[in-house]
């Protein structure tokens, strides 16, 4: 159980990670207001939402593995 906790902890670091590093871009991508930044910007933008999404569920998993 402690090892599936530890587990699902490193998951949702990584994932933190991941998130705020889209977060950061997509702000850089809007600033520079490049229009050929059209794809990276809607890619990321999806990017953000699913990660958002899988973010909540890792952060359940945690609770009910009692972390």
């Amino acid at each position: 159980m402690a090892q599936n906790l530890a587990a699902l902890t490193q998951a949702r670091s990584l994932l933190v990670l991941l998130l705020a590093t889209c977060q950061q871009t997509l702000l850089a991508l809007e600033a520079a207001a490049n229009e050929l930044d059209t794809d990276m910007t809607e890619d990321l933008t999806k990017m953000i939402a699913r990660s958002e999404r899988e973010l909540e569920v890792l952060v359940a998993k945690i609770a009910a593995a009692g972390g």
